[in-house]
This record gives C-alpha cells, structure tokens and sequence, in this order.
C-alpha cells in the first residue's frame, strides 16, 4: 500500500535585482541587471491532518526571511531554492521539505 503524504504548502513573493554573469548568445541580456518577481512556494512534510505545521505562522517565517536573504547580484532560482531548502531543513530534519522557485511564475526550479 503506498503511503499518503501530507504537505503544508507555503507560498510568498519577492522583487530581487539580479544578473547572469555567464550568460551569453541568445539570452545574453540577461548578464545585465534586471528585475524578477520570484514566486516561492516551500513544502513542509506533515506528520498528520491535524495541522501540525500551521500555515500563517510558516508564510510569516518565509515571507521575513525572503526580506533577509542575503543575495545580491548573480544569483539564480536554484540559489533562492537551496537556501530556504537549508534553512528549514535544519528547522524540521525529521521532515521531509520541497521548495519551488519560479521568475515571474513562469519558469522556474525545484529542490527537494
């Protein structure tokens, strides 16, 4: 019989200025500053259907350390992604965690 996940999905937004510095040919625009809208959504493994991870105080958490994170220039949706994925990793290890990252709700990554 396969087991039955429960998740606590999360989600927040962020304006960041970032750059590609490798990038070149077709999307070589993108080596120069430009402004995204990230979309992040984390999940966080739940134990049981009685809410045990509750959703307002986690988007509080997220949304505060999305302000805080420390990215500044070249970065990508994979950096966003592997960050918050550490950071509540340490929070619950006894959990199993999923982040999405996406630019402008369009395209995007996710760590798990």
């Amino acid at each position: 019989m396969k087991k039955t996940m429960i998740w606590a999905i999360i989600r927040s937004s962020i304006e960041k200025i970032h750059y590609w510095e490798e990038a070149t040919g077709e999307v070589e625009f993108l080596k120069y500053p430009h402004r995204h809208l990230f979309y992040v959504e984390l999940w966080i493994e739940q134990k049981n259907t009685e809410r045990d991870i509750e959703y307002i105080t986690e988007k509080r958490s997220l949304e505060e350390y999305l302000k805080q994170m420390p990215f500044k220039g070249s970065f990508s949706c994979e950096d966003i992604a592997s960050d918050i994925k550490y950071f509540w990793s340490k929070k619950y290890p006894d959990r199993k965690i999923k982040v999405f990252v996406f630019e402008d709700n369009e395209n995007g990554t996710m760590i798990e």
